[in-house]
C-alpha cells in the first residue's frame, strides 16, 4: 500500500539559516520591551512559538500582550490619570477609529478638548471626545476625576460643581469595562521587568551563536568539496 503526503526536508544549512531568523525574531520581542521599558502603560510582550517551528522558521513567532498592571507611581499632575484595573483609554484616531492605550498623561488644548500626549483625543463613556465648558484657571484646585472617571469642574467663586463627562474605558475587546478604578495624579508604569527580559535574551544569544557556528562550519565544508570536485574534473 502506498502512503500519500508530504516529505519535507532541508539540508543543514538551511536548518541553521531557519533557526538563526527565528531565534532574532524572539530576541527582537525582548528587545522591543526593553526599549518600552520607560512608556508610561506600556504592556509587555511574550513571544509565542506556534506548531512546526523548524518549518516555518521565523513566520512560527508571535507575541502575547501581558495584561498585568503596572506599578502607580505619584506624579500629583491634575491631568495625569492611572488606570488601578485592566482596561484601555479610548483615543480618536485621524480615520475615526478607536486606539486603545494605557497610557493617561493627558492635556487640555485651547478649546477645552482633553487629549493624549500624541494630540489625540479622549473619548467619554458615550464614545464622544471629552471637550470640557471652560479651562480652569487653577487646574489642581477646579479639575477632580472620580475613581470612576467622571470630570467634575469646582466653580469657587460660585460654589457650583459641572459634571463635564465621565472618561471612557475599554476591555480587551473593545467594549466597555465592567469595572473601573482611576487614580487621578498617577502614573502608570510599564510592566516590563528588566532583569527578566535579559534573562530572557542570553539563552537565545547562546543558541544563534551555537546556529551561528554551526552554519559557519557546514558552510567551509561545503566550500570544500566544492573546491575538491572542480580539482577533480
Amino acid at each position: 500500500m502506498e502512503l500519500k503526503g508530504y516529505v519535507y526536508a532541508n539540508d543543514g544549512l538551511t536548518i541553521s539559516i531557519k533557526a538563526m531568523h527565528t531565534q532574532m525574531s524572539l530576541l527582537n520581542v525582548h528587545t522591543d520591551n526593553i526599549a518600552n521599558y520607560g512608556i508610561p502603560g506600556y504592556q509587555k510582550k511574550s513571544p509565542v512559538i506556534t506548531s512546526f517551528a523548524e518549518v516555518l522558521g521565523p513566520n512560527a513567532v508571535d507575541s502575547a500582550t501581558n495584561t498585568e498592571i503596572g506599578r502607580l507611581r505619584r506624579s500629583g499632575y491634575p491631568l495625569d490619570v492611572a488606570l488601578n484595573t485592566k482596561g484601555y483609554f479610548q483615543k480618536l484616531n485621524a480615520y475615526g477609529g478607536v486606539d486603545l492605550t494605557r497610557d493617561g498623561r493627558f492635556q487640555l488644548d485651547k478649546d477645552g478638548y482633553l487629549k493624549a500626549l500624541d494630540g489625540k483625543r479622549i473619548l467619554s463613556a458615550s464614545g464622544l471626545p471629552i471637550r470640557l465648558p471652560y479651562i480652569p484657571e487653577n487646574l489642581e484646585k477646579e479639575l477632580k476625576i472620580t475613581p470612576g472617571g467622571e470630570v467634575l469642574l469646582y466653580n469657587l467663586k460660585k460654589g457650583s460643581v459641572t459634571s463635564a463627562a465621565t472618561i471612557g474605558v475599554a476591555n480587551e475587546q473593545g467594549s466597555a469595562a465592567s469595572e473601573v478604578d482611576m487614580k487621578q495624579g498617577y502614573v502608570e508604569d510599564s510592566n516590563v521587568m528588566l532583569q527578566d527580559e535579559y534573562m530572557a535574551i542570553m539563552p537565545l544569544r547562546r543558541e544563534f551563536e551555537a546556529n551561528r557556528q554551526m552554519f559557519i562550519v557546514q558552510n567551509d565544508n561545503l566550500s570544500r568539496m566544492i573546491q575538491e570536485l572542480g580539482r577533480a574534473q
